[in-house]
């Protein structure tokens, strides 16, 4: 108990901390990237077929949600209380992509892309959780 009231109260983030965040902010810029730079191709990979107009509009949405919070985590490894703030968003984005994706593994048109998203979306959102808990304080 004394232990966990005395990581609350650091000011910065410890390694372990940091290095959870890296990996979680990376692996969204990355993502956001390539949906970004290339929705058609990242719509296949997804499983989502070929890319309409629409769905290349709405993939850039996604994509720049990512960019903003990849980058507001990154921007807060040194302070303890915004790296809450953003990894407590950044867990929230994650759990609702993973809420997505499983109700895409209830249609025959959307299968893949759940069967695809789904490994990827729910270790992040627990990872995310994980972390926002640990920092929470």
């Amino acid at each position: 108990m004394l232990g966990q009231g005395l990581i609350s109260r650091r000011r910065e983030p410890d390694q372990i901390e940091r290095v959870a965040a890296t990996v979680l902010a990376a692996g969204r810029l990355a993502l956001g990237a390539g949906l970004w730079l290339a929705p058609g191709l990242s719509l296949r990979a997804f499983g989502f077929g070929d890319a309409s107009a629409q769905s290349v509009t709405l993939t850039r949405i996604a994509a720049t949600r990512d960019l903003i919070l990849g980058a507001w985590q990154l921007c807060s490894l040194s302070e303890r209380r915004e790296l809450h703030r953003a990894t407590v968003a950044v867990a929230v984005a994650d759990a609702g992509d993973t809420l997505v994706f499983a109700l895409a593994l209830g249609s025959t048109q959307t299968r893949g892309a759940g069967l695809r998203g789904l490994p990827a979306a729910a270790p992040a959102a627990a990872l995310g959780g994980w972390l926002a808990t640990r920092l929470r304080g």
